[in-house]
């Protein structure tokens, strides 16, 4: 018996009704809920709503009930990979790149080569050490074997948004056991946002194994800096911070060794024209699935429309032209397997203030209200005839962070570009996933959105889309102009 079938016979059984009277009242068939309650059977979305209402379940039953169900459609692990992706894009929303500075440390504060004991004590005592040895020299070199449960995303943030030019190694265990996806899917709640905000000076890097690596020494992990080794107990209960030169080069050579045998998780991009050439190289010319805040109208920009608007500022214009009208050309191209996923509210800012969030304001002004009208307009045909995917995502169920867009493909891998609203600019960082399980993962995630909870229907995104090209015709000359 399933979860679910378990799930809804209790709840039969503790109404006291019969399942005929249950039948009557949803108009569902009764042969359809003895079966489904023996598995041989699955009810459909419709009469598994009409029984939650009929049940009167609450909040938290009602969430558990469309968990078992939706555990039974897809199966538990399938299941459980695509809320970790879930999980992961809206925890990625939720991230925020301001911080103070980090505060000034004294050099005496450090106990060297005495035990720290206790996890608070631990935890201070690392970020504290990690403050010192950014502020001591301007490019610190940290090497990181970390317990699984240590988070140092922000003690590492707060010196990159502090403009200390950090350069950070990170050995990462990937399992390879049944299942493994969605726990190796969580590093990625880490590794993003380091990357981002480092610019590209985070590497981290991974070895597989079916099982966590079982250590036979009390404090098995380490923070390499250059001055001081910080060796770790698995469960952070204790730490001892070391120096000695010897002692740093034997470690730091140890990693080092690691490292070569290990695969890279990510590659990093800064330069802009670069950004673009590996856009294009990586865009499947028969695919391509991307979401960001704002809908990709990339197809409809055609070379009149860059000539109208591109400027000639920094870059040089010519080459910059050139990877630009080929970046949209291959959009052009795609006839099948097109799908954009996007905000209400991302949709809302590209109509109204007609900056397109994915090129960078010094190359590109808002573009005029009838240009956006003309892209909206060819994008709600297309999603209306089928010819492409538009898909607004709800947002109580997933959030789209508006920093990025990300982009899968199953040949290719993963890829991931900041916008506009990233702190430091769009394509100031291009991030680059090629580990087959992540990228199977999370492309399979983007394909079974159609139809889910997770997006509103073909018919609510085509009145949405509607609605905001109304919205733009209908503003006066003077009032598109001032927005």
């Amino acid at each position: 018996m399933s979860k679910f079938s378990h799930y809804l016979k209790n709840l039969i059984d503790q109404s006291g009704e019969s399942i005929a009277s249950v039948s009557r009242s949803t108009g569902a068939e009764r042969t359809s809920i003895h079966k489904a309650l023996s598995d041989d059977r699955i009810l459909s979305y419709k009469t598994v709503q009409a029984l939650a209402r009929h049940f009167n379940l609450s909040i938290d039953e009602r969430k558990e009930f469309f968990r078992l169900y939706d555990i039974l459609l897809q199966g538990e692990e399938t299941y459980e990979n695509r809320q970790a992706v879930c999980r992961l894009l809206n925890d990625l929303a939720s991230i925020r790149f301001t911080m103070s500075p980090p505060p000034e440390i004294p050099e005496g504060q450090r106990k060297l080569n005495r035990l720290i004991k206790g996890e608070y004590a631990v935890r201070s005592a690392i970020r504290s050490t990690l403050i010192a040895e950014a502020s001591r020299s301007e490019d610190s070199e940290f090497d990181l074997f970390l317990p699984p449960h240590l988070d140092l995303t922000t003690e590492l943030m707060e010196l990159w948004l502090d403009n200390r030019r950090l350069q950070v190694k990170e050995l990462l265990f990937f399992s390879s056991g049944k299942n493994s996806a969605s726990r190796n899917l969580q590093l990625l709640r880490t590794v993003i946002p380091l990357c981002l905000a480092s610019r590209g000076r985070y590497e981290p890097h991974y070895f597989c194994e079916s099982v966590e690596p079982v250590s036979m020494t009390p404090m098995s992990h380490y923070i390499i800096t250059p001055h001081y080794l910080i060796q770790l107990t698995e469960d952070l209960s204790i730490a001892q911070i070391r120096d000695g030169e010897e002692l740093i080069a034997c470690y730091r050579t140890f990693f080092e060794k690691l490292l070569a045998n290990c695969e890279p998780l990510v590659q990093c991009t800064t330069d802009i024209l670069e950004v673009l050439q590996q856009y294009i190289t990586n865009t499947s010319p028969d695919s391509l699935q991307v979401m960001m805040s704002q809908p990709c109208p990339g197809r409809y920009i055609t070379p009149e429309v860059i000539s109208k608007y591109m400027i000639n500022a920094d870059q040089p214009y010519q080459e910059m032209y050139a990877l630009v009208d080929r970046h949209f050309s291959v959009l052009r191209r795609i006839t099948k397997n097109y799908c954009t996923i996007f905000t209400e509210k991302g949709l809302r800012d590209l109509a109204i203030n007609r900056s397109m969030d994915d090129l960078p304001p010094q190359y590109v002004p808002p573009l005029e209200p009838a240009d956006i009208r003309r892209m909206l307009q060819a994008l709600h045909d297309e999603i209306e005839h089928g010819t492409i995917q538009g898909l607004i995502v709800r947002p109580m169920n997933l959030q789209l962070p508006d920093y990025l867009s990300l982009y899968a493909d199953s040949k290719s891998g993963i890829h991931i570009y900041t916008t506009n609203r990233f702190l430091f600019g769009a394509y100031c960082c291009n991030i680059h996933i090629y580990e087959e399980s992540l990228c199977r993962v999370f492309l399979d995630f983007i394909q079974s959105l159609p139809g889910s909870p997770m997006v509103y229907s073909k018919e609510e995104t085509l009145h949405l889309l509607e609605q905001y090209i109304a919205e733009t015709a209908d503003l006066p000359e003077s009032e598109r102009d001032s927005k």
